[in-house]
């Protein structure tokens, strides 16, 4: 028999001085309390109450024992109250991991919007690319790519689904020219994700609709999201991104998508949010799934083709003062830097 049961049912049968009427405030028969009792007895070897056709009283022995099970009992259920309200009230820290391809004004917005709802909550984020560990006690959540979590057991959301879109600044097209097919990218300066370019080589494979297209970068930078996303802006050359990553930038007019059927090998890009328990979530971590998940579902009402679509094809010439293609390829010579 549970032994915390034993000491509810005693406390309550000295306090009531009735075995019915600590039955009835533990919401148990009569007999489980006397068959409680009888076994606290028994372990402790000891005659706890007194008990008479009339009356149930503590005997002597019991009195000190007595108190010390009601102040026992007293500090668990105290306990069990705060870590009750500590999971219905938004405060405390969350730690949270976060991928750097979601390092935008998208993610900011995230950032504003759960502090309003949440204004207590102590957001604690680590920007990291490795896999990520929600067991071994440093994070309560991450936003990842799904191959970045290796435990099977975690709960995991989708949160948004994209596409690598390739996109330049204006200020780029304008010096150098509109790429229309994946063979033009021979004479660009290529932004590339790392895992993109073969391995020793200096050869790029895209896609073109179904056609595969081996393209070889007059020049070329590799990099991680921010970087690539950040050398874009600047007007360094043409970068694969997701469409999540430089939506901000499509809409303020930072860069411009172009290419609309070549995509990377590798195109599809799935952020989700994990979490290592379903039941039981602290009012902090629940606020934030909850609110994670509708902030992501109103974004994605922008789509990829209507990116792709910002500056149509057909105006490129006008746009960009045409040029002839030997004028338009003018570069300077190769030049190729790796970093990470």
């Amino acid at each position: 028999m549970d032994q915390l049961y034993m000491l509810r049912a005693f406390v309550a049968a000295a306090r009531y001085q009735s075995f019915s009427k600590a039955a009835e405030s533990l919401n148990v028969t009569t007999g489980s309390v006397s068959k409680a009792i009888a076994k606290l007895e028994g372990c402790i070897q000891t005659r706890v109450l007194l008990r008479t056709t009339r009356s149930v009283s503590l005997t002597e022995a019991a009195q000190p024992y007595y108190q010390s099970c009601c102040r026992l009992l007293e500090e668990l259920d105290e306990a069990n109250r705060r870590i009750t309200r500590s999971r219905e009230v938004d405060s405390g820290k969350l730690r949270l991991i976060v991928h750097p391809m979601l390092m935008s004004e998208t993610f900011s917005r995230l950032v504003r919007g759960y502090h309003a709802i949440a204004p207590n909550v102590n957001l604690i984020v680590s920007v990291q690319e490795g896999a990520a560990n929600l067991y071994d006690g440093r994070f309560d959540m991450a936003i990842l790519p799904p191959h970045l979590v290796e435990q099977s057991a975690v709960i995991r959301r989708t949160l948004s689904k994209s596409q690598r879109i390739f996109v330049a600044a204006p200020a780029y097209l304008e010096q150098y020219g509109v790429p229309l097919t994946a063979a033009e990218l021979n004479h660009h300066f290529l932004l590339l994700d790392t895992d993109s370019r073969k391995k020793g080589v200096d050869v790029v494979d895209l896609l073109e609709g179904e056609t595969r297209v081996s393209v070889s970068p007059m020049s070329s930078m590799d990099g991680n999201e921010i970087l690539l996303r950040a050398a874009a802006v600047m007007g360094t050359g043409i970068a694969a991104l997701p469409e999540t990553m430089v939506r901000e930038d499509i809409e303020a007019g930072r860069l411009t998508p172009i290419l609309p059927l070549c995509t990377t090998f590798d195109s599809k890009v799935e952020i989700c949010l994990f979490y290592s328990h379903r039941e039981l979530l602290p009012a902090r971590l629940r606020t934030f799934v909850d609110y994670c998940i509708q902030f992501f579902r109103s974004s994605a009402r922008y789509d990829v083709k209507d990116a792709a679509t910002v500056l149509p094809l057909n105006d490129y010439r006008e746009e960009y003062s045409w040029r002839p293609a030997e004028a338009r390829y003018a570069r300077p010579s190769r030049f190729e830097s790796v970093g990470r």
